[in-house]
């Protein structure tokens, strides 16, 4: 630091030495004061990094937000092993987001976001999963219950279809078909659904109850 003359008000600091105050150096008790603000010990520098370094220091990031991303997904497991819903979402959309490539964070979030009432997100984040992997049989089922819920029967029977191409043997999956063949007014073919899944699942209730109102 430049020293100017003849001014006893200022303070100089020789290079890579601490300055501690602007003012008296020594409080009244006679003990050095403690400095309220750091100053530097030495001068800061941005160095340039080689390109090594920088695809190493990149690769160390995506492994700490694939950390972050597992530590956020378990605080909503447990959030949720409790009902609270509402708790987990913030912690599932950091997991989707410092980890987007994991499709099972995303699908995870779509199921929070609509045990919330966020429909319309909830469809977005299985739209994702189904982007990536189209033939994803549990996005494909949780977009079919979301849609129906929304009566959008044609486009939910639609996803309740493309499932059962995966998994034909799914109860549940054949159930939800027939009540959207049902709701689009398709009785006959609905009435194939309920007995699909009884076939499948004698006990399924949802068949049971689907089919005797055919």
């Amino acid at each position: 630091m430049q020293t100017i003359p003849n001014n006893p008000n200022v303070v100089t600091q020789n290079p890579g030495q601490a300055e501690t105050s602007t003012t008296s150096t020594v409080s009244n008790d006679g003990f050095a004061k403690i400095p309220t603000r750091i100053k530097d010990l030495a001068p800061l520098v941005v160095e340039d990094t080689s390109s090594e370094l920088r695809t190493q220091i990149v690769d160390g990031l995506q492994e700490l937000n694939t950390h972050i991303a597992v530590v956020h997904r378990n605080a909503a497991e447990a959030y949720i092993s409790q009902n609270l819903y509402e708790s987990a979402l913030p912690h599932l959309e950091a997991a989707a987001t410092f980890s987007p490539e994991v499709m099972e964070f995303r699908n995870q979030l779509g199921f929070v976001q609509f045990i919330n009432g966020q429909d319309d997100a909830a469809i977005q984040s299985f739209q994702v999963v189904l982007a990536q992997n189209p033939q994803q049989p549990d996005a494909l089922f949780n977009l079919g219950m979301v849609l129906f819920g929304k009566s959008e029967f044609v486009q939910a029977e639609e996803c309740f279809r493309r499932s059962l191409e995966i998994d034909p043997n799914d109860a549940e999956t054949w159930n939800n078909r027939g009540a959207c063949l049902f709701q689009s007014g398709r009785g006959a073919d609905a009435e194939v659904c309920f007995r699909r899944a009884l076939e499948i699942d004698p006990n399924n209730e949802d068949a049971k109850i689907n089919l005797a109102s055919v």
